[in-house]
């Protein structure tokens, strides 16, 4: 039987006086990371074979960073039920006097009793076909400068995805996130097009940037812009 190519932990972690979902997902990887998920929960990734003593040092020296991750997920869980943000239109979250769940043009209204979970999740579900339909006119506004590198338009696929905006697959699949419909329209065209020029360069070196520049010739600033919102909305 052959080694394994990864495997998955679940643990608690103490942070702040307060017990914590650790996930532990070792990989082929070089070097460890962590994450604070959208829920709150510690996503670790280790290498294959790392020490436990490693991974446990590891943790406590970024014990400072968590604590500051999750005070500010909660500030911004709770500005997400007084604010949301949809193609950089700000709604205001109101409570509904029918207790029910709809969207307006200014507002979201939602139940009483509800959380952020509540409301994160309803959105996501209330959004996935608009971000499918808006995702795909983005996709076919730019296929006829695109299409000189592929026999095929790749097949959209929306995705809830922690780490990236988007992502283009080999198999001819164009991934990307739901997030993306909390951006201004701008930056959501700016991560189709970057998925988009990986049909001629699957890396970043210079003929992608030439090609992004081709294509956008601000693609810089417009990448400032989504890096600095990144942390807000993933």
């Amino acid at each position: 039987m052959g080694a394994r190519t990864s495997y998955q932990q679940q643990m608690s972690l103490e942070i702040a006086g307060e017990s914590v979902p650790l996930r532990i997902s070792a990989t082929r990887r070089k070097s460890m990371r962590l994450q604070i998920t959208e829920q709150g929960e510690v996503d670790l990734r280790i290498p294959l074979g790392c020490a436990k003593t490693d991974v446990l040092a590891f943790v406590k020296a970024n014990e400072g960073w968590l604590i500051q991750q999750r005070q500010q997920l909660k500030q911004r869980q709770q500005q997400q039920l007084q604010h949301y943000s949809i193609l950089g239109k700000t709604l205001t979250v109101q409570h509904s006097a029918l207790d029910e769940f709809l969207v307006t043009d200014e507002v979201i209204w939602i139940p009483q009793q509800w959380q952020h979970s509540d409301l994160r999740d309803r959105m996501d579900q209330w959004l996935r076909p608009q971000a499918r339909a808006y995702y795909q006119q983005l996709i076919d506004q730019w296929w006829p400068f695109f299409q000189r590198f592929a026999v095929q338009q790749p097949i959209l696929r929306v995705k809830k995805m922690r780490t990236r905006w988007g992502s283009l697959s080999q198999r001819g699949y164009i991934n990307l996130n739901l997030a993306l419909m909390q951006l201004p329209p701008d930056l959501v065209e700016l991560v189709v097009v970057h998925e988009l020029c990986h049909l001629k360069h699957f890396d970043h070196g210079a003929g992608f940037k030439a090609l992004m520049s081709e294509a956008l010739p601000d693609w810089r600033s417009r990448e400032r812009q989504l890096q600095a919102l990144s942390s807000r909305v993933m």
